[in-house]
C-alpha cells in the first residue's frame, strides 16, 4: 500500500490545523497544541506535526513558491509569515512595506488586522488607518515607479540626441 504522491506542505498544515482545532481548540501547529498532544499521548496529532515539520525542512530555505502570483496559502501560513516579518523588521513602515509586497493577493483589511496583531507600535492606529497606510504604500510605490520610468525614458532620448558621437555620421 504505497502512496502515489506524498501530501504537499499546505495539505499537511491544513490537516494539522484541523486536528489542533478539533482536539485542542488551538491554532494549527501552535506550541500549546503540541504540548497538550504530548501530555495526552495523542500519537496521531504528534505524527501529523512531525510530518509537517519534515515537509517544511524538505521545502528548503530558498522555497519562494509561496510568493508566486497563483500560490494558494492557508491563513495560518500567511499569519506565520506576517508574524516572522513583523519580528524581523524594526519599524512599522518596513514591516508594512514588506508585508504588502509579499502578500499581494490578501485584502489589505486582513493584512492590517494581522499587522496590528503582531506589532505593538501599531496599537495606536485603527485597522482602517493601517489599511489606508497599506493602500498608500502600494499606490505611492506604483506611482513613483512609473514616474521614474517616464523620466528615464525621456532622459535617454535627450542624451542620445544631444551627444555628437551618438549620431551615425559615417
Amino acid at each position: 500500500m504505497a502512496d502515489s504522491q506524498a501530501p504537499s506542505l499546505p495539505e499537511l498544515e491544513a490537516a494539522l490545523a484541523m486536528l489542533a482545532q478539533q482536539r485542542y481548540a488551538a491554532e494549527g501547529g501552535s506550541a500549546s497544541a503540541a504540548e497538550q498532544a504530548a501530555q495526552a499521548g495523542d500519537c496521531e496529532y504528534l505524527l501529523a506535526h512531525i510530518h509537517c515539520l519534515q515537509a517544511r525542512m524538505d521545502s528548503g530555505p530558498d522555497d519562494v513558491g509561496w510568493i508566486a502570483p497563483g500560490a494558494r496559502n492557508t491563513p495560518a501560513q500567511s499569519l506565520q509569515r506576517i508574524k516572522a516579518l513583523s519580528a524581523m523588521f524594526p519599524d512599522l513602515f518596513s514591516t508594512m512595506f514588506v508585508v504588502a509586497a509579499t502578500h499581494v493577493p490578501i485584502p489589505r483589511e486582513r493584512l492590517a488586522l494581522a499587522i496590528k496583531q503582531f506589532r505593538r507600535d501599531a496599537d495606536t492606529l485603527s485597522q482602517d488607518d493601517l489599511a489606508g497606510l497599506l493602500t498608500s504604500l502600494v499606490n505611492g510605490a506604483n506611482q513613483a515607479f512609473e514616474a521614474v520610468l517616464r523620466t528615464r525614458k525621456g532622459a535617454e532620448r535627450k542624451v542620445s540626441a544631444a551627444l555628437p558621437w551618438g549620431k551615425d555620421t559615417e
